[in-house]
């Protein structure tokens, strides 16, 4: 805040004034000096619920997420059913990790507008992050029903429907998600890990390996592409996968072993020694 500004803001006695002057520091990315223009208002007048939630937003983007969260129920005290306000409020008690808040906030969105398909999606989010798989998939489902085209709604249903062992079914949403975008890396690496659940290593090497082109940083999709390739006898293949694992993290001790009987298997035993100290050295390090 300039000190021209914190002159205005000392002096006003016109809340709206310093509600003006709330928002333009926090479009500058004045944080700080935007939250004491805002309070500077609300001491004037303690009604104004846009007020409030510009408070909380800014809170917010200023990394304060308790002081968010007092500045939206207070707006929520002067206005509840502000539908805006309850979906913000679960967004920040999610991002605190409170998710039964989260919830709670989202439900309370819901009965607001029950046709928001954001907050049903949300809400299947919040209820995944707190292990709540049944309810997320009623939630995704919800969103499908509506909108049969949201790639990322059928490639969480497949997600939390693997938690919850539906397999089958998880599949056909991952294979739905990759129908609407056929360049999601994660819906290609889901669907590896389900066809080698059911035992189709062929595909499971396909999914992975399109994952990768897509992506060539999923350390697990080359992982888990090198143990597939190994079950087929793909020596040399899996002992590359193993490789580009290690170049992601040269410090993982598990595939140095792995690559070690890897190397044994097509007669490398120098390569295989030396990648079993490295995973024995690391060990000892731990």
């Amino acid at each position: 805040m300039t000190d021209q500004d914190l002159v205005r803001v000392e002096a006003s006695e016109d809340p709206e004034e310093c509600f003006d002057l709330g928002v333009k520091l926090g479009e500058k990315g004045d944080f700080i000096g935007a939250i004491e223009a805002f309070k500077k208002g609300l001491r004037l007048n303690p009604e104004e619920v846009v007020a409030w939630i510009n408070l909380g937003l800014v809170h917010g983007q200023n990394g304060d997420f308790q002081e968010e969260i007092k500045a939206y129920k207070k707006a929520l005290l002067l206005d509840p059913e502000n539908m805006e306000v309850w979906v913000n409020l679960g967004v920040v008690l999610e991002e605190m990790t409170d998710f039964k808040g989260a919830v709670d906030a989202y439900k309370k969105a819901l009965e607001l507008n029950s046709e928001d398909l954001d907050i049903w999606f949300d809400l299947g989010v919040a209820f995944g992050r707190m292990e709540n798989f049944e309810n997320a998939i009623i939630a995704y489902k919800k969103v499908l029903e509506c909108n049969p085209d949201d790639s990322q709604a059928w490639l969480n249903l497949g997600v939390v429907q693997i938690q919850t062992e539906q397999f089958e079914e998880a599949q056909v949403a991952f294979e739905k998600a990759l129908e609407i975008d056929p360049n999601d890396e994660k819906a290609w690496y889901n669907l590896g890990l389900i066809l080698g659940q059911t035992g189709d290593i062929e595909g499971e090497i396909k999914s992975y390996t399109k994952a990768l082109e897509l992506d060539s940083n999923i350390e697990l999709a080359w992982y888990n592409l090198a143990v597939a390739l190994e079950e087929m006898e793909d020596f040399k293949g899996a002992i590359e996968a193993y490789k580009k694992v290690l170049e992601l993290d040269p410090e993982d001790d598990i595939t140095w072993e792995d690559l070690s009987l890897a190397l044994k298997k097509v007669g490398d035993l120098k390569g295989a020694l030396d990648a079993q100290n490295k995973a024995s050295s690391l060990r000892n390090n731990h």
